[in-house]
């Protein structure tokens, strides 16, 4: 923190927005807007510029996003307290904002207090999300999880196996996937099992799901 207090920038492109969040962080002792931006390309320089401890950013914002302001920031090595200020808390805005490098996350309809307590948290390293938005990250990491783990039970599939599970989405009979592979009804059978075993999806309506999820009919 500067010898001058607490320094923030604000960054969203609309100028009442950024009006009504500097009267709040302004009734903090000690904290001080040092300037405001319109667009995220302006929110980098007037950052390199003043050199503030803190960065509010507006996820959509003209130019850049805030979440690619964040990503720059963090890839020129700056440490800045970054809190993305976002209407969104959609699981995969909430995502974003982590990978990019932001410490926190707040929606705009936070109260007043919330949003002080959260700049002065990722002023002081920390990180802070809001419990709402703790909730959609919960759910996006969780999802995430669940996609890996399904590519990696699609990845051990044998060659034939895959065969015979586009064939299987595509609506074919066993005797038709058999006379097309060359094999017979009973190892078409065999097969669907063990597709099914290692994809843990019982029904043809599962399986063409992950067909369609992993592009596994496409030319």
């Amino acid at each position: 923190m500067s010898n001058d207090g607490l320094r923030v920038v604000i960054a969203d492109d609309h100028m009442v927005v950024r009006q009504g969040i500097r009267t709040v962080l302004e009734e903090v002792p000690g904290l001080r807007v040092v300037a405001e931006a319109g667009d995220g390309a302006e929110a980098l320089r007037l950052i390199a510029q003043h050199k503030p401890d803190v960065a509010v950013l507006d996820v959509t914002m003209p130019e850049k996003t805030g979440l690619e302001v964040a990503q720059e920031l963090r890839e020129s090595g700056s440490e800045i307290g970054i809190l993305i200020l976002s209407m969104h808390d959609e699981p995969e805005y909430v995502l974003q904002a982590v990978r990019a490098g932001a410490d926190g996350y707040v929606l705009k309809d936070v109260a007043p207090a919330e949003l002080r307590k959260a700049i002065l948290a990722v002023a002081q390293g920390k990180e802070y999300f809001a419990e709402r938005v703790t909730h959609q990250l919960s759910v996006g990491l969780r999802s995430e999880v669940e996609s890996e783990q399904k590519k990696t039970r699609v990845g051990s599939l044998t060659g034939r196996e895959v065969e015979v599970l586009v064939r299987i989405a595509n609506g074919q009979t066993n005797r038709e996937i058999g006379e097309e592979l060359g094999i017979s009804p009973r190892t078409v059978e065999t097969h669907r099992e063990r597709v099914m075993a290692k994809l843990r999806v019982r029904t043809v309506a599962g399986l063409t799901r992950l067909v369609v999820e992993h592009g596994l009919g496409a030319e």
